[in-house]
């Protein structure tokens, strides 16, 4: 009976990966990028939410990278700001694409804070030791941003993201 309950349950968790749309591969690890057509929001929006809601957002950070990356969708972008935080071990490339989102003077400054601050949080997330480049990266664009005259709500997030880059500095002396 107990060998009948594992095969069901196997079976269970296969037509609910099935049904957000990610299929495990041959390895039963997720596909990285489970998001399909990002022209088709609203079900990308749905297994956005399953996967943060089931803890599995770590697994599938090339879509979310793919994610950041469409322009087409400003909503697409600020669901996944909005959520990555909680992703442990993030991705070098993850953390480039938060950064340059940051660094990007040509996107809307909201979406900035909130590149900003999911930044801040996959930094303190950062298992794997992805090392200074990142901290050093992050560094130079708030310097960047800060030494050209900002509306004074974005100018207040930067002084704060700048705040909190200093903390490694000041535990590495």
């Amino acid at each position: 009976m107990g060998n009948a309950i594992a095969e069901s349950s196997g079976q269970i968790k296969f037509t609910a990966l099935m049904a957000f749309n990610i299929a495990p591969e041959r390895n039963g690890k997720m596909k990285t990028d489970p998001f399909g057509n990002l022209t088709d929001w609203g079900p990308v929006l749905d297994t956005l939410a399953d996967l943060t809601d089931t803890g599995n957002l770590s697994q599938c950070q090339p879509g979310l990278v793919r994610i950041l990356r469409y322009k087409g969708n400003w909503r697409l972008r600020e669901e996944v700001l909005k959520c990555i935080g909680v992703i442990q071990g993030p991705s070098k490339d993850l953390l480039y694409q938060v950064l340059s989102l940051l660094d990007d003077d040509n996107i809307y400054h909201d979406a900035r804070i909130m590149a900003g601050k999911a930044l801040m949080q996959l930094l303190k997330n950062n298992q794997d030791g992805i090392g200074q480049d990142i901290y050093d990266r992050t560094r130079r664009v708030v310097e960047k941003i800060k030494s050209t005259p900002q509306p004074p709500f974005f100018e207040n997030a930067v002084d704060q993201l700048y705040a909190e880059l200093a903390i490694p500095d000041a535990l590495e002396n």
